[in-house]
């Protein structure tokens, strides 16, 4: 059985990569939490009543709480303060449960145990820490990311959220060695949802089942309130880690900028072979229907299996 890392800023697009993951089959040994898309301890509590109302058992680590520099500006602008925009439902207070402090170590402890591929959805600084911790350790370690654009940004006009969030983070986990897998925002934004891919989820009776509907009606719904198409980000990236061929691989040179008044976070890509020595993969022409229908698939069986 395959055996992930999920590394996470815990929103519902996150939410849904893991249970995509484990519908899968994938064997999820365990999830550190990030600040991203919301505070730390929001973070962690999402994670929390997420393993709460689907059953999820793995353990959770709460990782760094700001970028490597400077303070963190979260995705509360567009996701709220709970990073979960919902039709209705919320999730509930999550139960008290043993959390690890120092998700940075037990990630270290789990690659020495023989753990080699990392799933990361937020911005990349608990990876960072550990390029920085233990170098030896993060050499060669695989690391399929949700993250930064190759033109057009989202949370700027280049700059993608969780590039922006911490762009000294990705040279980082460059310079150490780390086999990088960026999913972008042109992968991503070519897999998209819509209303109308509510109906069967809406089906299922229950409180979870509805839970599930009503924060993903409210992902779908950032998109001019649901009058265009909503781009489907995180689970693209777990499609990568369920099904290898659903995108196809480029290998290229990437650097983040780190200064620059308009152009901070922006992740630069020398596509040029012959003009780059290439230190990372990026993803590309991503199989759109069969990773929707396999998404779809996976939020009916989390509806089901919580009922």
């Amino acid at each position: 059985m395959q055996q992930i890392w999920i590394d996470t800023d815990m929103g519902f697009d996150d939410l849904a990569a893991i249970g995509l993951c484990l519908a899968e089959g994938v064997q999820v040994d365990a999830l550190s939490i990030v600040a991203g898309n919301v505070e730390l301890d929001r973070g962690v509590a999402n994670a929390c009543a997420s393993a709460d109302v689907y059953g999820w058992t793995m353990p959770i680590h709460a990782g760094a709480d700001a970028p490597l520099k400077g303070p963190l500006h979260t995705a509360s602008y567009v996701l709220g303060d709970d990073g979960m925009p919902t039709a209705g439902r919320r999730l509930p207070a999550p139960k008290t449960r043993d959390i690890g402090t120092d998700a940075i170590a037990a990630l270290a402890d789990w690659i020495t145990a023989g753990g080699r591929e990392v799933l990361a959805l937020g911005p990349l600084t608990n990876i960072a820490h550990l390029v920085q911790r233990y170098p030896d350790l993060a050499r060669g370690l695989r690391v399929i990311w949700m993250g930064g654009a190759f033109a057009r940004g989202n949370h700027s006009a280049v700059a993608e959220f969780n590039a922006a969030v911490d762009p000294e983070a990705i040279n980082v986990t460059l310079q150490g060695g780390v086999d990088l897998v960026m999913v972008g925002l042109e992968c991503c934004r070519e897999v998209c949802v819509t209303l109308d891919d509510l109906t069967d989820l809406r089906a299922i009776p229950g409180e979870a089942a509805q839970l599930l509907a009503d924060i993903y009606e409210g992902y779908i719904r950032i998109a001019a309130n649901g009058t265009r198409p909503m781009a489907l980000y995180d689970p693209v990236a777990a499609a990568l880690i369920v099904d290898p061929t659903l995108c196809d691989l480029q290998h290229v040179q990437m650097h983040a900028e780190e200064d620059g008044t308009h152009t901070r976070g922006m992740t630069v890509i020398e596509w040029r072979a012959h003009k780059s020595t290439p230190n990372m993969h990026v993803a590309v022409n991503p199989r759109a229907d069969q990773i929707r229908a396999r998404f779809h698939a996976a939020l009916i069986a989390m509806a089901k299996g919580a009922a």
